[in-house]
């Protein structure tokens, strides 16, 4: 991005942490511009320019969670070095609705929130906070059948774009988030995650690939989550599972789309 008129350059970064139970980052500083991502509760983030009137904050999430404007009102600050600390920190992941009591108050926690698990005064969960709900550790990488059991939890969340919680997932941000979950770290955008993971040809597929739809002139654009016995999962207006056979090239989405190859993003 280059300096335009909305926003300052920061020489120094700032960081923070969501501490809400979802916080929407824009294409603009201002109200209405579209939603490019979203924070879930525990995510951290670095600051990278503030707009001119001091109110928005252009931050990048860490671990691929996404980039955008967000309101300074929302902006919780930690230290360079607490940022540090929760990166590298074990954590949990939420996998349900949860709810947690923190500072005296309820934060509704939605399935991919982080729930660290130290002993740190900011996120002691087991001691400084009461917990109601369920949640993984994150370090525990889950197998193909546990990836494809997570996104069946997302089954019937509708279409929003950028958004990237059951309120409303777009097709990359509804397999970021199932392999958060399952303790894989992915990319949260299209054209970052058709490069990512080792390309396997479709006759090739096995549970938890992922399969890649091309246009009339084979650009990829649409993606969709192999679940095994013939059957797939992807965003068509809402999360849903349709038939697969990888033998077929134009099949699942429409006549428009045609299957130009699969993922494997198990391969570390």
């Amino acid at each position: 991005m280059q300096k335009g008129i909305y926003n300052e350059w920061l020489t120094e970064k700032r960081f923070g942490i969501c501490r809400l139970s979802l916080l929407s980052l824009y294409r603009e500083p201002v109200i209405g511009s579209g939603i490019t991502s979203q924070l879930l509760f525990g995510e951290t983030y670095i600051v990278a320019a503030v707009s001119e009137d001091r109110l928005w904050f252009f931050v990048n999430g860490h671990a691929h969670a996404g980039s955008g404007w967000m309101p300074a009102s929302q902006h919780d600050e930690i230290s360079e070095q607490v940022f540090d600390q929760f990166n590298q920190t074990p954590f949990r992941v939420t996998t349900s609705v949860s709810i947690i009591r923190q500072k005296g108050a309820h934060v509704h926690l939605l399935p991919g929130s982080n729930i660290y698990a130290s002993s740190g005064e900011l996120f002691d969960w087991k001691t400084t906070m009461d917990f109601k709900g369920e949640s993984r550790p994150f370090e525990e990488k889950t197998g193909r059948q546990g990836v494809v059991d997570i996104a069946k939890n997302f089954l019937h969340t509708p279409y929003l774009s950028g958004g990237r919680s059951l309120f409303g997932l777009y097709e990359a941000s509804l397999f970021h988030l199932v392999f958060k979950i399952g303790g894989y770290i992915i990319p949260n955008y299209l054209s970052s995650l058709i490069a990512h993971g080792q390309e396997i040809q479709p006759e090739a597929i096995q549970m938890g690939d992922l399969i890649v739809f091309g246009n009339e002139i084979g650009i990829p654009n649409r993606l969709a989550l192999y679940l095994g016995d013939g059957e797939m999962m992807a965003v068509n207006g809402k999360v849903s599972i349709s038939r697969f056979d990888p033998e077929k090239r134009r099949q699942g989405m429409s006549d428009k789309y045609s299957v130009l190859y699969a993922k494997n993003l198990f391969l570390r």
